[in-house]
């Protein structure tokens, strides 16, 4: 498959996460449903034949839908084979495996994966049958078989190996969120030239016995496709082995975080396990034998320090049999010590890197012979390097011959000892608020979601000047527009105009990035109004003392940015004279001293992130902060206190957990217009909201769980009319005998967790105010029992009411529910029994027997519509009434899609 061809077929065009390939009979009822549910839960966007609608075409629908899906899931079950409807799906599924890269994993279901691989069993007389059928076209049924091979080959789960089916859809939903959190993204637009070196690596790989463990180093210099090569290569392969990993900037990672919290990361993943924290003492052994068992594919990219391959991957004796692992270097020494092959990447053939800047130059239009002339020149200058040709075809589109002929002779001028003086053309064709905003980004911003903000406060018009970057390449936006990057070579272009600023005098530059340099500024106080931005890692000089006019010669300074991933930080023996005025981002990882300078006038403040640190008070005046955007206080366990907030009209996020000492919360907060988000969480010292909110708050959550001292919220929370989320869970002093009043106001909620309040005996009566009310908690309250206006939330899909152990009876509940936790709630005597009028309206086919089977079935976890109800340890409920309640709730939503299911049912039996 050619890579031209990969580039039409693939896709910008993701629509679905999941496509879910399963026979209907066998599986939609049970286990279907309950992997449904998981992955929903997970915000995974799973299709299922149930999305189509009256009038479609349902083949065409359905391989529509595979081919916009990012990984198909297959449920091999017993009658899966039976059904010519599914085994089209599945060439469709092996065909987008090879033109699209999808990602395939097969689930088999009480199947032998030796009998869907070879046809035995049900699978053997199922083709017997097909064959009869088909015996006018065989071809198909041999298509047919090839696809069940080639799928059931790949890394997937056997149910046989779980204990239960939640222990299996928890592993699958694990491997589908690796895949796609963890999978590169690719630009498909100008993917020429790689079908050479993808087919090479192959037939690298395929010199290696089958269970070798094999370390292939992908090595050559900066901007040749290094990368580019191993995301193509990762997403070929990935559903061929049981772990992947695809772990992007090494170096820079490394540089940032450190390696070991790396490694963490990626053990993590490949384990499917969350929040691993080995930390420093080495792996443990059932950590390794864990890894050991296991065929995996991981992607280094971008690896400078020959010890970090073995920090990450350890070498060949910690992976399973069959592992792969590929490694991205510009440096090949970095990789001869571990790596038993090394491909070194080309530079593109002559035809291909004219395709690639006709790509870029010319939108890929035929030329004329002059312009032809022109492109092969620029391609002889530019010598096969994509980047280079990249870069260069998107400075000169849209430009005249005569000024093609121009810089071509710019071009010739100089010698291509570095592709620097390439990139650097579409630097020096830019205005100088466009330069100036290039540099920001080359030495301050790495993916900074705030980038616009930050920039639009320093006076810029960024919006325009993105687009300006983007269109000439030298920057990369992501598909939503929120994150800005840029090629690893163009960062270092821009970093080394900022280096020749002055080459001696590190002060003098405008941006300071690098920790020996920013360590002698500080040390020897020669900071100058030159530098506009400093951003530092804290753990590269552990022990720097700082005196207190450090930074207070630095007038021009916008972006300050101290951070560390360990407990190292500055030290300010003296305190701090002063900060600059014109600071918009203050970012200063565990702070030091316990307020910020008197002096400082925070006026211009956009951003004040000052997490783990040791302020007591910001400042005592009222300061005037119309730009201040966001505050970060996380883990200042000495604040005591928050300054008078009146004048920051513009703030929108305040997070304050675990301020352990914080004792009050300004009353200014809630007539702020603009605060939209306020996280007060594990604040425990927190005994109440003081003053008044205000109607025009615009407060939409607000999280006060863990303020186990809180007593008392305002009733003019009330007014918090646009407020859809309210966490005050193990609030276990607050007083909530003024719920009603806030019921009164709260229309807009949607989200209340009250769980853990143990003051709470009684929900209001006027609950049913809260008209759009879709997740409430109580649980570990000792409420006795729910109102009966409860029935009246139709948008109520989940409840929880577990360790409710006073709760005596539930009242009639709205049929939206979904999801309902009774469990442990050992009080618990009485249920609504739904009449059988109301039976008969809601619930189809009625039978006033209902069986032990169907009523097993809903108790045990949630059927195929997501609907999932608990009543563990509830030992003195009167079964009976239980029963009818549950078949009541869980056909209502049956009902939703009866229609639906009985057409899709009965065409796929017929196939």
């Amino acid at each position: 498959m050619s890579a031209l061809h990969i580039m039409a077929s693939s896709s910008s065009q993701i629509k679905y996460d999941v496509f879910i390939s399963f026979r209907g009979l066998n599986t939609r009822g049970g286990f279907l449903s309950h992997l449904l549910k998981a992955l929903r839960e997970k915000q995974i966007d799973a299709y299922v034949d149930d999305r189509l609608k009256e009038g479609d075409d349902l083949l065409p629908t359905l391989f529509t839908a595979i081919e916009k899906s990012q990984i198909a899931l297959v449920i091999f079950s017993s009658d899966y084979a039976s059904s010519k409807w599914c085994l089209e799906e599945l060439v469709k599924i092996t065909e987008c495996m090879t033109e699209n890269w999808q990602i395939v994993i097969p689930i088999f279901y009480n199947i032998d994966p030796s009998d869907v691989r070879r046809q035995k069993g049900c699978y053997q007389n199922a083709f017997v049958h097909h064959e009869k059928c088909f015996k006018d076209n065989i071809m198909t049924v041999e298509k047919w078989k090839l696809s069940l091979k080639r799928v059931a080959n790949l890394s997937g789960f056997h149910s046989i190996n779980f204990g239960t089916e939640a222990e299996l859809i928890e592993k699958v939903v694990q491997r589908v969120l690796a895949r796609l959190n963890y999978m590169p993204q690719i630009e498909f637009k100008g993917l020429i030239g790689i079908d050479k070196p993808i087919e090479e690596l192959q037939s690298m790989m395929s010199c290696t016995a089958s269970k070798d463990v094999h370390i292939i180093g992908i090595w050559g210099m900066g901007g040749i496709g290094k990368t580019t090569i191993a995301s193509a290569l990762f997403n070929i392969l990935c559903s061929e082995f049981e772990g992947c990993c695809f772990v992007p900037n090494v170096r820079e990672q490394s540089e940032k975080n450190g390696i070991i919290q790396l490694r963490d990361k990626l053990l993590s993943i490949l384990l499917e396990e969350k929040d691993l924290n080995i930390g420093a003492n080495g792996v443990p052994s059932h950590v390794l034998r864990r890894l050991g068992r296991k065929k995996i594919l991981v992607v280094l990219d971008d690896v400078n320090n020959p010890d970090h391959v073995q920090s990450l991957v350890g070498g060949h004796e910690w992976l399973g049999q069959g592992s792969r692992i590929f490694i991205t270097t510009r440096d090949k020494h970095v990789i001869c010590k571990e790596a038993d092959d090394i491909y070194e990447v080309g530079a593109l053939e002559h035809h291909e890197a004219l395709q690639l800047l006709n790509l870029h130059a010319f939108n890929g239009r035929s030329l004329q012979m002059s312009q032809h002339n022109l492109m092969t020149k620029v391609v002889d200058y530019a010598q096969g390097i994509p980047l280079a040709l990249k870069v260069l075809g998107t400075f000169l589109f849209g430009k005249s011959a005569e000024e093609w002929e121009s810089q071509l002779q710019k071009l010739e001028k100089m010698s291509f000892n570095e592709i620097q003086n390439v990139l650097r053309l579409s630097y020096e064709g830019l205005d100088r608020e466009e330069s100036n905003i290039f540099l920001y980004i080359a030495c301050f911003f790495k993916g900074d979601d705030n980038i616009k903000i930050l920039l639009d406060a320093c006076g810029y018009s960024t919006a325009i000047a993105l687009k300006t970057l983007h269109d000439r390449a030298l920057i990369i936006v992501s598909k939503d527009g929120k994150h800005v990057t840029m090629h690893d070579l163009i960062r270092e272009m821009g970093r080394e105009i900022v280096r020749r600023q002055n080459i001696e005098k590190f002060g003098e530059r405008s941006h300071l990035w690098d920790p020996i340099d920013i360590t002698q500024v500080l040390k020897q106080d020669q900071g100058t109004d030159r530098i506009e931005s400093i951003t530092f890692n804290m753990s590269s000089a552990p022990d720097l003392r700082l005196n207190r006019h450090s930074l207070a010669k630095m007038k021009n300074l916008n972006f300050l940015r101290f951070y560390s991933y360990d407990t190292y930080g500055v030290h300010l023996p003296e305190g701090l004279e002063k900060l600059p005025d014109k600071l918009k981002l203050f970012h200063w990882d565990d702070y030091p001293l316990e307020s910020l300078p008197t002096k400082f006038n925070a006026e211009n403040l956009v951003e004040l992130d000052m997490q783990g640190s040791y302020v007591k008070k910001l400042w005592n005046d009222i300061q005037n902060l119309a730009n201040l955007r966001r505050i970060d206080l996380d883990g200042s366990k000495q604040l005591i206190e928050l300054p008078d907030l009146s004048k920051a009209s513009n703030l929108e996020t305040l997070s304050l957990c675990d301020c352990e000492n914080l004792r009050s919360v300004h009353p200014s907060i809630f007539f702020l217009q603009k605060l939209i988000h306020v996280d007060l969480e594990r604040c425990i010292r927190l005994k109440k909201l003081a003053g008044k909110c205000s109607s025009s708050s615009k407060v939409e959550h607000l999280n006060l769980s863990g303020c186990k001292r809180l007593k008392h919220l305002p009733d003019s929370t009330s007014k918090l009319k646009f407020l859809k989320e309210l966490y005050l869970e193990g609030c276990q002093q607050l007083d909530t005998s003024n719920l009603h009043i806030l019921f009164s106001g709260l229309s807009s909620l949607e989200r209340l967790n009250l769980g853990g309040c143990h003051n709470l005996d009684k929900l209001p009566d006027n609950v049913n105010n809260l008209s759009l009310l879709c997740w409430l908690s109580v649980k570990g309250t000792n409420v006795k029992s729910l109102p009966e206006s409860i029935k009246h939330l139709r948008k109520l899909r989940y409840l929880y009411l577990g360790s409710c152990r006073r709760l005596q009876s539930l009242p009639e509940l709205p049929p939206s529910i979904q999801y309902l936790e009774v469990s442990d709630c050992t009080s618990l005597k009485t249920v609504f029994t739904p009449t059988p009028k109301m039976l008969k309206q809601h619930v189809k086919l009625f039978k006033k027997q209902i069986s032990e089977d169907d009523f097993r079935r809903y108790e045990s976890g949630p059927d195929y519509f997501n609907t999932y109800f608990s009543f563990e340890n509830c030992p003195s409920l009167d079964r009976n009434a239980l029963r009818v309640l549950l078949i009541y709730l869980g056909h209502y939503n049956k009902e939703k899609r009866a229609v639906m299911e009985k057409r899709i049912e009965k065409r796929r039996a017929s196939s």
